[in-house]
């Protein structure tokens, strides 16, 4: 009777271990194909234009990062394939400054049931002061990197978001 119990027990035992293994071996594969960063999100938050050199907005935008740490974040207005301003953030989380041209940026990390994978949500506000008006249409890209040696960059763009008058 003490084998029989033994027995069981051991086969119980190694069945969890197994499962365990195998749950590993998915989590890890999943994992490896996850992008370090994804931004899957851009657009105003409850604001309708044309407006006007002005205007502030307030652009939200969202997306992931896996087995990474945030590090800069840039976007750039265009007219047409023209630059027609772009702004540097040191991190996703800055106060408005000169050196920011007084625009402002912050992210939220959330966690995920992914391991090592954080989800986040984050706010620009931009001063529209530095383009032209006069009914042009202007596409905003924004462009996350994490932070390291090797930083990567993910980038996502909405073509025509906002006409300034």
């Amino acid at each position: 009777m003490k084998k029989i119990i033994y027995l069981s027990a051991s086969i119980v035992a190694m069945s969890f271990t197994a499962c365990t293994k195998e749950n590993d071996f998915v989590k890890d594969t999943l994992e490896k194909a996850l992008p370090v960063i994804e931004v899957s999100s851009l657009g105003l938050q409850q604001q309708t234009g044309p407006f006007t050199t002005a205007s502030a907005i307030q652009v939200t935008f969202g997306g992931a990062i896996t087995n990474a740490k945030p590090g800069t974040f840039d976007y750039a207005w265009y007219d047409g394939n023209t630059l027609a301003d772009s702004v540097h953030f040191p991190t996703w989380t800055e106060k408005a400054t000169a050196a920011t041209a007084n625009q402002s940026i912050t992210t939220d990390l959330l966690p995920t049931s992914y391991a090592n994978t954080q989800a986040f949500t984050g706010n620009l506000v931009i001063k529209l002061a530095s383009l032209t008006g006069g009914g042009k249409s202007y596409t905003l890209k924004v462009y996350a990197r994490t932070g390291g040696d090797k930083p990567t960059m993910a980038t996502v763009s909405v073509s025509k978001l906002i006409t300034v008058n």
